[in-house]
């Protein structure tokens, strides 16, 4: 098959969770998998400080009270230094006025009460990190990999899409890593086609079986790139 043109890299997001949280999402959609974020975790808040002195975090989703220096100390510190203060915060609490308040002393860009709504962080997360919203788009998608199907392509289903990569549906079993050529057209009618990886594989049922496959792209045209973007935002 023809490669297309090797693409710009995308510039990356660093997103930090503090476990039970990254816990909540893994479960729920496939947000980390997409090209465009780098995940960090972390137990303590602590951790939290040494892990954005070196990395740089864009956004930092923690609770309020972990193990280490209080969450207003950690805050308080991070706003301090000119190197780690443009960080965005999301502090999830006990939804009581004193755990509110000190919400605030941290200097959070969001906070949200126990039990979390998941749709809602996540779009808040987009918002605050400006990176490509996904849409539900459900169309026939040619798939093929090399030395499976004979070497031609299979039909499979999409679930949704960004500009970073998508969500798809199939019967058939195929592995984390293995390289596809996708084929498929959005609603407008522009046909778009490249190639991606598989990201992560979760099986939904298992008579019949189904699996879920999310596929972060990683050689797509810029014109395709652009439709897809376009599609989303509608």
């Amino acid at each position: 098959m023809r490669k297309s043109p090797a693409q710009r890299p995308i510039a990356k997001k660093k997103v930090l969770f503090t476990g039970p949280l990254t816990d909540l999402f893994v479960k729920e959609n496939n947000f980390f998998e997409r090209s465009d974020i780098i995940l960090f975790t972390a137990t303590t808040s602590d951790d939290i400080l040494l892990i954005h002195r070196e990395e740089k975090l864009d956004l930092i989703a923690t609770l309020l009270d972990l193990p280490g220096i209080r969450s207003e100390e950690l805050f308080s510190r991070i706003r301090a230094e000119p190197t780690l203060k443009e960080v965005s915060v999301i502090i999830i609490c006990k939804d009581t006025l004193a755990q509110r308040e000190r919400c605030k002393q941290c200097g959070a860009n969001a906070l949200f009460t126990i039990p979390v709504d998941t749709g809602l962080l996540q779009l808040k997360m987009q918002q605050l990190l400006a990176v490509a919203g996904r849409k539900n788009l459900r169309t026939v998608l040619a798939v093929g990999i090399q030395g499976r199907f004979r070497n031609r392509p299979m039909p499979f289903w999409t679930e949704n899409i960004s500009a970073s990569g998508m969500l798809i549906r199939s019967e058939e079993p195929l592995q984390q890593g293995d390289g596809i050529f996708f084929s498929f057209f959005l609603p407008d009618g522009m046909h778009v086609s490249g190639y991606g990886e598989i990201a992560r594989v979760v099986q939904v049922s298992r008579k019949p079986a189904v699996y879920h496959y999310g596929i972060k792209f990683t050689n797509i045209e810029p014109e395709a790139r652009a439709a897809i973007e376009g599609t989303v935002r509608k």
